[in-house]
Order: C-alpha cells, then sequence, then structure tokens
C-alpha cells in the first residue's frame, strides 16, 4: 500500500463532493439530476487529469518508478540468459580480483596499526654515519643502539612515552618437543605506548625493565594462544620453556594485535631484559656501536616533530661526542668523522609500525593493482559493449516508447538501473570470491617471507566500501554510455529504418572493441615479460646443480646447548650425515643461502693496492667441503682443511668468488692478498685469502655480488644451516638425515628441511606472483576483448545481410563475402594493437625494476604477444565469416537490415 499524505479514497471523496456541491446547485436552477452532473464534470474539468497529478505528487512515486524500472530490468535480463550470465562472470572477475588486491594493499601499504591514537606514534632514525654494525631485517637507518635508546627514554622533555623492540626467532616447550616461534623483544612501556590492554593476565610495565636475565616472562600473542593452547583459560602462571629455559606465562595480548611488524607477527613476546636467553651468546644491551633495536614513541603535549628534532639534536651532538672518547673507538678517515658528526636523530610517522615485507611487496602489489585496475576497466568496457547490443535489438521498442510520450529521462533511468543492477550482483559475487583470490596471494607473499603474515583474506568494511566504489564506477563506464545511446535515438528515424542509428550503435561498440584489444595487448605483454623474467631466473638458478640437494638448519645454542657443546656437536653432525649410504657429501654454512639476508660488511683489501669498499659485501663462515657439496670449483688456491681450524674468533683465512677478484684486486694476484673488516683506516688487514672459488648466488639471483667466506671452525658455532648432496631421492635422504640427528642429539630441533629447489621456489615466490597473476589477468583481458568482437562482428554480419546477399547474387565469391567480416576484424585490432603500443611503453617504465634479462620493451615479446592476440582476434571472426558465407542470396534480400 502506498504511504501518502492524503489516500487516494480521500482524494476521490473530496472530488465526488465538490461535483456534488455543483450539481445541488445546478438542480436547485431547474436541471434534472443527470443534466445536472454532466455540466458540474464539464465546468470542474478533467477528472482524470486531477487524479494523474494527484498521484504524481505523491512524495513516494519516484519509489513506485524505481521497483517498475527494477522489475523491467530484472524481465530484459533474465530474457537475455548468455548476454547476462557473460557480464556476472565478467564483473564477478574483475571485482573479484580488484578486492582481493585491494585488500592485501590496504592492510600492506595504507592501513595503520591497530593500536591507540596510531597518528600520533613517531619511530627515531639514525639519519647519517653509524659508526659499528647493525643486526635487522628492516634497513639499518631504523635500527638504534640500545644504551642511545636508555638515554632518550629518560628525557621527558620530548617524548611522554618511549619503547624499543626487536623480533628474533626462539625454541618454545609447551607441552612436548620445542618447537619453533617469533619472540618480540620489547621494553617495559611497550604495550602502554601503544594502547594494547591484556585479554588474560597482564602485559609488561617498567617492573619488567629493571635488571639483565631478571625477567622470566613471557606474554603470548591471542593468536598463538587459540591455536596454541586451544585458548588454554588456565594459561597465566603456567610455565614453559624457552630456548631450554624455564619461563613464566604472565599474560595474552588483546586479540588483534599482531606487533608492529606486518610481515613477522610474533607468537609470544619477551621483556628486552631477556635478550640473552632469546639470542643465547649475545646481548648487545650494553653496546653502542651495535645497534639491533627500533624505537617507537609519542611526543609530550604540545610537542611537535619540528621542535621535538630541534631539542634532539643537541642532546645527539653530545651523545656522538661522547662516543668517541670510549674504549674501542675506531680510527676514522677526515670524511668518514665529518659523515658521523653530520648524522642526526629523524622523526618518522609511526602509524605503520616498521616490516620488511613492506619494501618487498610495495612495488609488486602497486604493479598488480595497476594490471588489475585495467582488467576491471576492460570488463566495464565488455559490459558497456554487450549492454549496447541489447540496447540496439531493442531500439524498435524503445522508439515506440519514446513515440507514446515516455520521456528520455525515464529511458536514462531505466537503463542505469539495467547496469546497477548487474554492477551490484557482479559487486557481491566478486565479493564472494575475494577471499579465496586473497588467500592465494597471501601463500605467495608467506612463502616469499618465510613467515606467517598477520594478513587477512576475509572480508572486512573497508573492502565492502571498495566494492560499494567498484559498483558504481561500473554503473556509470559501463552503463551510462549505452543509456544515453538509448535515451538519444530518434524515434521516427528507428522505426522508418533509415537513419544511421545502427551505424551510430555499431561504430560505438567498435570504438569499446579497439579500446579491449589495446587493453588486452598491454597485459599479454606485461605477462610475457614477467613470465620470461621469472624463467631465466629460474633456468640461470644459483650457479650451481640444484639435483638432489638439500639444506636445513640446527641451532643448537637455542636448543640449550651449551656453546662450549655447539661446535663439537655441528662436527659430529656433519660426519655422520656423510657418512649415510644416501648422502654423497655435506657441508655447513653460518648463514643460509638465498634467503636475501645474512652477514655483510664493508672489507679493506689489500693487494698491489689497498681498496677500501663502499658497501658491505655479502659473508658466510663455512665448513671443509661446502663447496664441494654444492659444487661450485675452487679455481685457484686451495679450500677450507684442517689448517683453518681454531677456536675461537680468530679468523686467519679467507675464501673469495671470482666476482670479488675482478672488483678489487685488478689483476693482482689473489693468493696471498689480504683483506680486514671494516673501511677505516685502522683496519686490521691480516686475513689470508687462500683460495677462489667459481661464481654462485647466494644473497640474490639477480646481481653478480663479490662474496667472502670464512672458515667455519675459525668462529663461534651457535647454529649453522647444513647442505647435503644425495645420490637418491630428496624424500629418501631427508628421512636418513632426520633419522641421524635423533640418534646424535635428540634435544636438537629440525628446522626448515627442504630442497634447495623448494627454497628457490620461495625466494621468486614474488616473481612467481608477478608471473602467475599477469598471466590470468591477460588470459582474461584477451577472452573479454573476443566476447567483444565477436558481439561487434555478429552485429555487424546481420546489419549488413542486404549488402552481402546483394553482393552474392550479383556473382560475388561466398568466401570473399566472408572475408568481409575477416577484414573488419583485421582492421580493429590492428587499430587496437596502435593504441597499445604507446601503452606498453609507459608499462615498461612501471615494471622495469621488476624484471630481470629481459628490457621492458623487449621486441620478441611484443611480437609475440601481438601476433597472438592477432591471430585470437581472427579466429573470433570464422564463426561470423561462415555464417556470412552460408547466406541464402534470396533471404537476406527481403531482410530490412
Amino acid at each position: 500500500m502506498r504511504r501518502t499524505s492524503r489516500s487516494d479514497a480521500d482524494f476521490q471523496a473530496e472530488i465526488e463532493a465538490h461535483l456534488q456541491l455543483e450539481i445541488d446547485a445546478l438542480v436547485d436552477e431547474g436541471m434534472s439530476p443527470s443534466e445536472a452532473r454532466r455540466e458540474a464534470k464539464r465546468r470542474f474539468g478533467n477528472v482524470t487529469g486531477a487524479q494523474e497529478k494527484f498521484y504524481e505528487g505523491n512524495r513516494f512515486l519516484w519509489l513506485d518508478n524505481l521497483r517498475r524500472d527494477v522489475l523491467l530490468a530484472l524481465r530484459q535480463l533474465w530474457g537475455a540468459p548468455l548476454s547476462t550470465l557473460l557480464v556476472l562472470a565478467s564483473l564477478t572477475l574483475a571485482i573479484g580480483l580488484n578486492g582481493a588486491v585491494f585488500s592485501l594493499a590496504d592492510q600492506t601499504l595504507l592501513r595503520s596499526l591497530p593500536i591507540e591514537d596510531p597518528k600520533g606514534l613517531v619511530q627515531l632514525e639514525w639519519d647519517g654515519q653509524f659508526v659499528g654494525q647493525g643486526m635487522g631485517n628492516v634497513g639499518f637507518g631504523k635500527l638504534i643502539p640500545f644504551p642511545l635508546f636508555r638515554e632518550l627514554s629518560e628525557r621527558d622533555d620530548v617524548f611522554s612515552q618511549l619503547f624499543a623492540r626487536s623480533t628474533t626467532d626462539v625454541h618454545l616447550a609447551l607441552d612436548g618437543r620445542p618447537q619453533p616461534v617469533v619472540a618480540e623483544l620489547v621494553t617495559g612501556r611497550y604495550f602502554e605506548t601503544l594502547g594494547i590492554r591484556p585479554a588474560r593476565g597482564r602485559l609488561f610495565d617498567t617492573s619488567d625493565d629493571e635488571r639483565p636475565l631478571g625477567h622470566p616472562s613471557v606474554v603470548l600473542s591471542h593468536g598463538f594462544w587459540t591455536t596454541a593452547t586451544g585458548g588454554d583459560e588456565d594459561i597465566v602462571g603456567r610455565t614453559v620453556n624457552l630456548n631450554d629455559f624455564p619461563m613464566t606465562v604472565v599474560g595474552v595480548a588483546q586479540p588483534g594485535f599482531n606487533g608492529t611488524d606486518l610481515g613477522t607477527p610474533p607468537d609470544l613476546f619477551l621483556p628486552m631484559m631477556m635478550k640473552e636467553r632469546a639470542t643465547p651468546g649475545w646481548s648487545g644491551l650494553e653496546a653502542h656501536r651495535t645497534r639491533f633495536s627500533q624505537t617507537f614513541g609519542r611526543l609530550a603535549d604540545g610537542v611537535s616533530v619540528e621542535q621535538a628534532e630541534a631539542r634532539l639534536q643537541p642532546f645527539f651532538k653530545n651523545y656522538l661526542e661522547e662516543d668517541t672518547r670510549r674504549d674501542h673507538w675506531p680510527q676514522l678517515t677526515e670524511q668518514q668523522e665529518s659523515a658521523y658528526f653530520a648524522s642526526t636523530l629523524a622523526l618518522q610517522p609511526g602509524s605503520q609500525g616498521e616490516s620488511r615485507l613492506r619494501q618487498q611487496v610495495g612495488r609488486p602489489l602497486l604493479i598488480l593493482a595497476v594490471t588489475s585496475a585495467l582488467v576491471f576497466l576492460l570488463a566495464c568496457l565488455n559490459v558497456a559493449n554487450l549492454t549496447m547490443a541489447r540496447v540496439l535489438a531493442a531500439s524498435r521498442a524503445t522508439a515506440l516508447r519514446t513515440a507514446l510520450g515516455a520521456p528520455r529521462s525515464r529511458l536514462l533511468v531505466q537503463q542505469l538501473t539495467e547496469s546497477a543492477l548487474l554492477a551490484g550482483a557482479g559487486c557481491v559475487l566478486g565479493l564472494f570470491s575475494a577471499p579465496f583470490v586473497s588467500r592465494f596471494l597471501v601463500g605467495f607473499l608467506a612463502d616469499g617471507v618465510g613467515n606467517t603474515l598477520s594478513l587477512q583474506p576475509d572480508v572486512d568494511l573497508r573492502l565492502l566500501a571498495f566494492a560499494a566504489a567498484a559498483t558504481l564506477l561500473t554503473t556509470v563506464l559501463a552503463g551510462l554510455a549505452p543509456a544515453w545511446f538509448a535515451a538519444g535515438a530518434k524515434p521516427v528515424d528507428v522505426l522508418k529504418q533509415k537513419s544511421d542509428v545502427g551505424g551510430k550503435g555499431l561504430s560505438a561498440r567498435r570504438v569499446l572493441v579497439v579500446a579491449q584489444v589495446a587493453l588486452a595487448l598491454l597485459l599479454l605483454v606485461g605477462a610475457g615479460l614477467f613470465s620470461r623474467t621469472l624463467g631465466t631466473l629460474r633456468s640461470e638458478g644459483p650457479g650451481y646443480s640444484t639435483e638432489n640437494l638439500l639444506m636445513f638448519r640446527l641451532a643448537p645454542a637455542v636448543d640449550g646447548i651449551e656453546m662450549a657443546q655447539t661446535e663439537p656437536l655441528v662436527a659430529r653432525l656433519l660426519e655422520e650425515i656423510e657418512a649415510l649410504p644416501d648422502v654423497v657429501a655435506a657441508g655447513a654454512s653460518s648463514f643460509a643461502m638465498l634467503r636475501g639476508s645474512g652477514w655483510n660488511n664493508p672489507v679493506t683489501v689489500r693487494g698491489r693496492t689497498t681498496v677500501a669498499t663502499e658497501d658491505s659485501l655479502p659473508m658466510n663462515a663455512v665448513s671443509p667441503g661446502f663447496f664441494e657439496t654444492l659444487g661450485a670449483r675452487i679455481v685457484r688456491g686451495r679450500p677450507f682443511n684442517g689448517l683453518d681450524d681454531q677456536e675461537g674468533w680468530d679468523l686467519r683465512s679467507t675464501i673469495v668468488n671470482e666476482e670479488f677478484v675482478r672488483r678489487y684486486l685488478e689483476g693482482a694476484e689473489p693468493i696471498g692478498a689480504r683483506l680486514g673488516f671494516g673501511n677505516r683506516p685502522d683496519a686490521d688487514v691480516s686475513i689470508e685469502i687462500v683460495g677462489v672459488v667459481s661464481d654462485f648466488q647466494d644473497f640474490s639471483l639477480r646481481d653478480s655480488e663479490a662474496q667472502v667466506y670464512f672458515s667455519l671452525w675459525e668462529r663461534r658455532v651457535g647454529d649453522a644451516t647444513f647442505y647435503v648432496r644425495a645420490s637418491t631421492s630428496s624424500e629418501s635422504a631427508m628421512r636418513s638425515v632426520r633419522s641421524a640427528i635423533a640418534q646424535t642429539e635428540p634435544r636438537l630441533t629440525l628446522l626448515s628441511l627442504r630442497t634447495i629447489d623448494d627454497q628457490l621456489d620461495r625466494m621468486l615466490a614474488t616473481e612467481r606472483m608477478l608471473a602467475t597473476l599477469a598471466t590470468a589477468f591477460a588470459l582474461i583481458a584477451t577472452a573479454l576483448a573476443v566476447i567483444g568482437l565477436f558481439g561487434v562482428l555478429s552485429y555487424s554480419a546481420e546489419r549488413r545481410t542486404r549488402e552481402v546477399g546483394i553482393r552474392i547474387a550479383l556473382g560475388a565469391d561466398r568466401w570473399r563475402a566472408a572475408g568481409l567480416m575477416v577484414r573488419e576484424a583485421a582492421s580493429l585490432s590492428l587499430y587496437g594493437l596502435l593504441v597499445a603500443l604507446p601503452l606498453c611503453w609507459g608499462l615498461g617504465r612501471l615494471i622495469e625494476s621488476q624484471l630481470y634479462g629481459v628490457a621492458p620493451t623487449d621486441p620478441a615479446t611484443l611480437f609475440l604477444a601481438t601476433l597472438g592476440l592477432l591471430g585470437v582476434c581472427l579466429a573470433a571472426s570464422l564463426l561470423p565469416a561462415r555464417r556470412v558465407s552460408r547466406m541464402d542470396p534470396l533471404i537476406a534480400l527481403r531482410s530490412e537490415n
């Protein structure tokens, strides 16, 4: 029932009352009742018109019109099921892909930490030269020496709250065997500064910052508490073993909080004072020239960022001066000393925390966002094309409605209503598919960083807002042109079939097809470039055979074994593994290869001349037999042997790779040359180069790097990564390795046992993601372009029925007539290709940093993509061409088209 200010019955009764008064007056004047009624109606005027005006004045008329428009649109969509399904499929794919990419980009690049007042959080950065070393997985400028943090935390004129944090891997035993988990070491005001509340028990405070090794407490993250303990209500007060040391669980953090590093969400939190337990054998809490922690804080009331930085600089200059007077201050060149004293403390926004993941995937996600936006645009063009086809098919009915008085605005609204229904349905279906695509993308990212990410593939309010915006944009982009065309057609011309209305519609559809072909080629070229990059990196590999080559890591010190026993244990394990019947060779290194990180340091090299490197070089400590296990050749000198076996840290010999010799020895004899750590004038250049190994990749697959190797037995061995060359299948060797380790030392936790091929795939996760998704996007784009082209050719064949019939009647060859369709397909495709070529140059500039071994405007890729797309487009013309070739000229001549 319509809700109005006056009901229809009331309005009708009011009209009848007016009429009755007039009738009574006329009867009093002598007219008969029937004559009086006729005269009263004549004087009153058009009753029906008054009723229509009343109805049109109804304030809910728009709702009734909307209902009618929706019902009409549903009937029209139901009457063209194939077209409707194609449109829905296009929009579902486009909105689902864009929603998934938006969700991950939003969480990774845009969203703030789930804390109180994230915009008020700032992060300290050492901007300039640091004299010392850094240990962490983020930019070294973001790492602060812990003694500097302590001094800063004592100032109340700049910060109201301040905390330091660092991430490390530990082994935690809840009930049974230890398992590797991620721990975030935090100072006492960490939770207070972030505004995090406990879900159970208590969180750390300043009482947990009093003395080193004096606070054996653990706070579990809510997610880890739920998954690892099943949400044990009695977890608070429970004793757990962390690195084989008893600690007490004092609380559980609030749900949804996953630390300050997006790529490495912690399973638990530890007091910073317990660092030496978390990283056995090294504390760093008193080291002024070693930085490992990040520092965040909130400014004091009324203090701006500019004011805070201005107040910090005098303090910081004094800190730098005092540092030069501390023990073991190195000798610097004048340039190095000048750069050191030019350093400043800068304040950066801390609302997003600090994450290596953001640095790794920022550019790839931007590329995916652009390509998925292109797919979305192409889908809108495809919807517009299919909608235009329905508009043209219904042009006579539309013209008849216009001729009967339907306003053009109503036609425009009706067409936009249909587009909105399609867009809304596609949006809903896309939202259902977006989480599945998100999980697929998260899988790629998790493989790349080797951790469980704090990324959620679920639908949230921000994704819903994005979907609503996408729906509106789809309605406008896909519905406006067909709606405008439907409302703007002249009914007389359409009904007489004498105008070029059909020609105008066909021209508009051709323009849409050209745009679709251009976008499809753009995405095909991108897919080709990413696929070639992945193929090149995978085929070149690390520079040695990966067949039946395994790797795994052991951390005896973390498993509670005394540091004095770790080196003999690693040596004994190597012997046991080499003795296995299905093992050819085995070696060990301090740092795992192909992880994108590790040990690096600048060096001073003394050959014919002395060279100090500006950049840090990748380094590793390896056992005798390591190079033989990989299959790398010692091209000069000797490998490591029993001569390179010293206790403690007494590095006497080194092996460098060929790239190192080319860069820094400038043709000098490498054997016997010497190097030392650091690039300062007082660098101790006493380590002798005893061998040169063939080049292979360690840090990265993209760059040839100068690398330095030391003997594993000339430094402290707290953990090691083992490499095993098996003679049989990797699965069989894995079983043998597990058994040997369990028999030698049952307390050890076997970590990251996998093949080198698997590790390569993990390292190339970003490249695989780009290649896979770009190929999927390109195939979808090609399919959409072909659908649009096929629709245009089919409509064109129908429009040219009489023309083709006349040609055939006059003796034209049927296949020549069919060639009209092929030529039209070729011309539309070529126009699209010409439009796409300058766009390909712009695409190349965007993705250049992600390519390897192929130029962004690679001619071969452009040629193959163009040839493939042209072939598919010509194939799309075969069915319309076949239809034309089989046309009966008599039937064609009777046609009105």
